[in-house]
């Protein structure tokens, strides 16, 4: 397939490109500079080079896609951006090839779980009513806009990441880096709460299971073993030589400086991902906790590169 993937050059979007090209699809991904794009370039991915905020740089390149996954969203930009990038991806599905009647088979829009809210102890699938920390309410409604542009033809999906983690540029990296920088991988709150996590690369399979299945409606992308944070924090304090020292940062103190972000990373998520087992995705990695050290030196792979 042709596949138009917004945010390629992230930290989710170029795992996805990657396992794309791999799989022999032919991959294009917008990007802001030719220097960000050009690692993926050399894999085999080519480049549009646009802004998410201008539609006018990339809704050609989409509308001549088969399938589009947007996996842009930078919490510094403005969540109009993110609906403007939504309306234009679904115009040009519709108009896929325009002057001809063939559509776009399927569209993939990149949610998270925080959408969910806490899940109160109890195993959360994708229905499990959804009750968003303050710093994403607004994605439900991009949500249901994405899965109501489903019918003639064109497959909608919605895809909600739990907390990835394996290379840099994510929030689980955070735990790693401050290990490093302050001898004590550092968490808010008590730490009895949980994580549903994933690590990238078994996420990007996902999305390509997705788009070869056209499998339509919410997709829950967790591999399957909740971790209390204050044990993920262990892990990675070990990983990174801090001997696995931790520290607490109270919730007043955290929001100072994260905002509502400190409210979210304090919530208790036990996710489950029944329709993706269904799809017959299964995570190769085990849990973080076991994974700690190697995704430690992804880590550190990266910031090399």
């Amino acid at each position: 397939m042709k596949v138009f993937v917004t945010g390629g050059t992230g930290f989710i979007g170029s795992a996805v490109v990657r396992e794309l090209v791999r799989a022999g699809h032919d991959v294009t991904t917008l990007s802001r500079s030719a220097e960000k794009g050009e690692p993926l370039r050399r894999e085999g991915a080519d480049i549009v080079l646009g802004e998410l905020g201008d539609p006018s740089t990339y809704k050609a390149a989409a509308a001549e896609a088969d399938a589009i996954i947007h996996a842009a969203f930078d919490y510094a930009a403005t969540v109009e951006t993110d609906a403007t990038a939504i309306e234009t991806l679904i115009r040009a599905a519709r108009t896929h090839e325009e002057g001809k009647e063939a559509l776009a088979l399927s569209l993939v829009y990149t949610s998270g779980c925080w959408v969910l809210g806490d899940t109160g102890g109890e195993p959360a699938d994708e229905s499990f009513p959804l009750h968003p920390a303050e710093i994403v309410e607004w994605r439900p409604a991009h949500e249901r806009t994405v899965l109501e542009a489903a019918g003639n033809g064109l497959a909608t999906a919605v895809i909600r990441p739990g907390m990835v983690y394996g290379g840099s540029g994510s929030v689980t990296a955070g735990l790693f880096l401050s290990a490093e920088e302050e001898s004590a991988s550092a968490y808010v709150g008590d730490g009895e709460n949980r994580w549903s996590m994933v690590h990238r690369e078994d996420l990007a399979r996902l999305y390509r299971m997705i788009l070869e299945a056209r499998a339509p409606g919410v997709l829950h992308g967790v591999d399957g073993h909740p971790v209390r944070v204050r044990e993920a924090a262990r892990a990675a304090s070990m990983a990174a030589g801090a001997g696995g020292a931790t520290r607490s940062l109270p919730i007043e103190e955290a929001r100072a400086t994260m905002g509502p972000m400190a409210d979210a990373l304090v919530m208790d998520q036990w996710l489950v991902g029944r329709r993706s087992a269904e799809l017959g995705w299964a995570p190769e990695r085990a849990s973080f906790v076991e994974e700690a050290a190697s995704a430690y030196e992804e880590l550190k792979a990266t910031r090399e590169e």
